[in-house]
């Protein structure tokens, strides 16, 4: 039987929507007259969102009485698109009413469409009674049936009739592949691969027949029914012996360990199957041996569109290019292998060894074969190349320098060995254990059931007015979200932003941007990193948009105001393997690492890319233009989400599921910018394909500690948004150590700091204070209460500046005065934050801090930087006694004129 989508919600009260097309009463209905009837009688009953013809919605009437349906609303999953049900349309006890949708412009049904990923939504006549309403991620195989309150998709579809049974989901492992049918054209899975493949997963069929088989509606699913199928275009022919690839990019969803990928017919009838064992990825590949006809095996190199290469199962086992070179080969197959006839290479096609006949390598065996039978040498950047006798390519290994001690064979990727081993068990190096990353061991989930279904991507925490806000990506539909915490502790919708998001558009309105990250930048504007445009989902399209969320509140859409296209900049990707994640700064982020920071740019970014596991930091520039500044390496395959900490000076790039949900750590204010050791996924959190992380503002840190949100991919269990608290956090280090800086302590911790970071100082801070406060700050700092948090002092900032003045009286040399007029604010306007000036915050340019940027001891030394004698030590004036107090008083007193002026 066909395999499904999996609806998303259940039926409820939620805003959920789907057009209604009424029939007025008196076209062959037999209904009569309407009567009065109570509202929750009427329930949605059938949904066809993607029929031959138009859509349609069948309502059913539970109750006793006839009830009149006259101007009721439907309503899809946009509040401006509802249509009226027309003036004397009626539905009788038990009856079935179906509503069309229309087959042309005004031809008098319900006037929009119902989509793949869509809500339907009944209303009484006031517009605001929400009678029922359902929701789906994905169009039905035959249609959707409400049945016992739950959305399910139907054996069969029956239009204005009772309903028919549930489709019933086999267990996929219990299917049996249909026979291929000799001479009649026998289409087959011939090779798969589920981890990082050219470009990525994919799935390759052939056609062992002897006629052209039509593989029109033919489609692939994996071992998941409820995901949506890869379905073959009208008009796709195999001919026989063709070899056809299905990148990642078309079958629209990834292969993992222990999967399966299958076939099926437009009837839903499973063709064929391949699946590969539990924690093992399908690498090099999984091919059929003999090709075409045989049964499945792992490989030892991929054979993309072309027949299996299915000679022994022989790979190069270890390589020695110093010293005294060799190259070692084994069978990794299960039975005895002759390798008379193999050749073995260089990077030169005539440096050739030829193996003897009659050489045989036993299972598990080794065959050491020494420079001196090689009869050349390998050089500082070469190659190890095996070839079958027919000249076909088994294994190969390069380097770029010599290698030593030597590469060994290790779960599956040859590295460097920890000593060499010729003719004996590889000396491995075992990986260190990542550290654990120091969380309270409590994981909540933090969102309504099914509100994403799946594609929640990107994520980032900032508060404006007061508030915490999470700005959210969905790549699927492009859509933002602005979402706020609930009385219940859920995160929803802000007022005017629906929890599920506005969709996205380029520049010029036009598109659906696969929107991976999102950034809240210092400029009060969202960055949003894309992978793709998901109208053109064949082709990479690496790009940042830009996006004033003051134009999003109540918005059916959100264009982008802003494009830089960054494909040609990075490293060329797969479609679905580019960008993944994105963090906007200011320029003195990028000071460190190595490169001059471009001036004048609008913005400063680190992106990451899935398909190299890299982040690149780049200045986005006035005209359109990027410039790569630095590349900063990680251990991972794939970065997924990017945080950046300015307070601390810290970025976080996470793996997702792919790497158990590790992360490094990056101190930028060090000497040399380098990844950490490894950290694990939080305690209590399983491992997710968390493709969102976003740490919340350093100035919400209370109690040593700071919220961290997750956004989960694949919507586990219903739920797509979790968070944790990191601890162990210094919120306000007594001394100069910044928080998350120092030596030989776990990520974001204070006064000891996270592995590989630089000296442990931040610029400006002091004792007992926020980030930002102590030397190098006039008594704001430390004195004025943080009006969230009341008790925490607010960073203030720094002399340095120019003079300023109250009414007409200059107040520049006043000791204690800063010397700027205004405040420094962030860009909601909150005091105290340096916006993108470049310059840490409370800084107010070089007073108080060393050329580096960090404050010094004596600076440091202070506390609340309230004591008269503090505040004259910041301005570098010697006054003692009653002199100094006075002075300090008049400073104070100015300072508070300035503020009541502004109140």
């Amino acid at each position: 039987m066909r395999r499904c989508p999996r609806p998303a919600l259940r039926l409820s009260a939620l805003a959920l929507a789907l057009p209604l097309l009424a029939v007025p009463a008196g076209l062959g209905l037999g209904l009569a007259s309407a009567s009065a009837a109570p509202s929750d009688d009427i329930r949605l009953s059938e949904i066809e969102s993607s029929g031959d013809g138009a859509d349609w919605v069948e309502l059913v009437n539970n109750g006793a009485g006839e009830v009149d349906l006259t101007g009721w609303f439907l309503r899809d999953d946009k509040d401006d698109r509802d249509w009226t049900v027309p003036a004397g349309t009626t539905i009788a006890p038990g009856e079935r009413l179906v509503l069309e949708g229309e087959e042309s412009d005004g031809d008098g049904g319900f006037d929009f469409g119902l989509g793949k990923a869509d809500q339907a939504r009944l209303y009484l006549p006031d517009g605001t009674t929400e009678v029922d309403a359902v929701a789906w991620d994905g169009h039905a195989a035959t249609t959707y049936i409400v049945v016992d309150s739950e959305l399910v998709t139907a054996a069969e579809t029956t239009k204005g009739a009772e309903n028919s049974a549930p489709l019933a989901l086999e267990d996929p492992a219990d299917q049996e592949p249909a026979e291929p049918v000799p001479g009649d054209g026998s289409v087959v899975i011939n090779e798969v691969v589920s981890n990082a493949g050219t470009p990525d997963d994919w799935v390759e069929l052939t056609n062992i027949g002897a006629e052209a088989v039509d593989i029109s509606d033919w489609y692939l699913l994996d071992d998941d029914d409820t995901k949506e199928p890869s379905v073959f275009a009208g008009g796709t022919v195999i001919e026989p012996g063709q070899y056809v690839v299905v990148d990642r990019d078309e079958l629209g969803f990834g292969l993992g360990k222990g999967d399966m990928a299958r076939l099926f017919s437009p009837a839903g009838t499973l063709v064929d199957t391949a699946d590969w064992p539990e924690d093992t990825h399908a690498t090099p590949s999984l091919q059929r041996c003999p090709d075409a006809a045989g049964g499945f095996e792992l490989s030892t190199i991929t054979t993309k569109g072309a027949a299996n290469n299915c000679a022994a199962p022989v790979v190069i086992h270890e390589i020695s290019s110093q010293g005294e070179d060799f190259v070692e080969l084994r069978n990794v197959g299960d039975e005895q292998a002759d390798l008379g006839g193999y050749m073995l290479k260089d990077a030169e096609d005539d440096h050739a060894y030829e193996i003897p006949e009659g050489t045989t390598l036993e299972a598990g065996g080794l065959l050491l074969v020494t420079g001196e039978e090689l009869g050349f040498g390998l050089g500082g950047e070469d190659a190890a190349r095996l070839f079958a006798p027919d000249g076909a390519l088994l294994d190969e290994a390069s380097w770029t320098a010599h290698v030593s001690p030597s590469f060994g064979l290790c779960e599956g990727e040859l590295v460097t060995q920890a000593s060499a081993t010729p003719g004996g068990a590889n000396d491995c190096i075992e990986p260190e254990a990542a550290a654990a990353l120091p969380t309270s061991g409590e994981v909540a989930v933090l969102d309504g059931e099914n509100t994403w279904a799946e594609d929640l991507s990107g994520l980032d925490a900032a508060m404006i007015d007061g508030e915490m806000v999470l700005w959210a990506s969905t790549n699927d539909a492009g859509q933002i979200s602005r979402l706020v915490e609930g009385a219940d502790g859920t995160f929803v919708g802000s007022e005017g932003w629906p929890a599920g998001g506005i969709p996205a558009r380029f520049p010029g309105g036009e598109g659906a941007p696969d929107g991976e990250g999102i950034s809240y930048g210092p400029d009060g504007k969202l960055y949003q990193s894309i992978e793709r445009d998901n109208d053109e989902g064949g082709t990479s399209h690496n790009a940042v948009l830009r996006f004033d969320p003051a134009e999003g509140a109540d918005a059916d859409e959100l264009v982008a105001e802003a494009e830089w296209d960054l494909t040609g900049l990075l490293p060329e990707t797969a479609a679905n393997a580019g960008l993944e994640a994105i963090e906007v700064g200011s320029a003195s982020d990028l000071e460190n690492l190595g490169a001059t920071v471009p001036a004048g740019a609008e913005a400063y970014a680190f992106v990451a890319l899935e398909a190299t596991g890299d982040v690149y930091a780049v200045a986005l520039m006035p005209d359109g233009s990027a410039e790569l500044v630095a590349t900063l390496a990680s251990p991972f395959d794939g970065v997924m989400a990017l945080d950046l900490q300015e307070a601390t000076g810290t970025l976080r790039a996470f793996c997702d599921e792919a790497c158990e949900g590790e992360s490094v750590t990056y101190d930028l204010r060090a000497d040399e910018v380098t990844a950490s050791p490894r950290y694990a996924r939080p305690a209590g959190m399983e491992n997710l394909a968390n493709e969102g992380v976003a740490i919340a503002p350093w100035e919400t840190c209370t109690d040593g500690a700071l919220r961290i949100f997750f956004a989960d991919d694949a919507n586990a269990d219903g739920h797509s948004l979790r968070g944790t608290e990191l601890t162990g956090l210094d919120c306000a280090p007594e001394d100069d150590a910044a928080p998350g800086t120092g030596e030989d302590t776990d990520p974001g911790t204070g006064g000891e700091t996270v592995p590989g970071t630089g000296d442990g100082t931040e610029p400006g801070t002091g004792g007992e204070t926020e980030p930002g406060t102590g030397g190098g700050t006039d008594p704001v700092a430390g004195g004025e209460l943080d009006p969230i948090d009341s008790g925490e002092p607010q960073p203030g900032h720094g002399a340095g500046e120019d003079p300023v003045t109250v009414d007409d009286t200059d107040l520049s040399g006043v000791p204690g005065v800063p010397e700027d007029e205004s405040m420094p604010t962030d860009s909601n306007g909150d005091p105290g934050r340096s916006g993108d000036s470049g310059e840490s915050p409370s800084t107010g340019g070089n007073a108080g801090t060393d050329s580096s940027g960090s404050a010094p001891a004596e600076a440091a030394s202070s506390s609340s930087g309230t004591d008269p004698q503090q505040s004259l030590a910041r301005t570098g004036t010697e006054l003692a006694g009653t002199g100094a107090l006075a002075l300090a008083a008049l400073a104070a007193g100015f300072w508070m004129l300035r503020r009541s002026r502004r109140a």
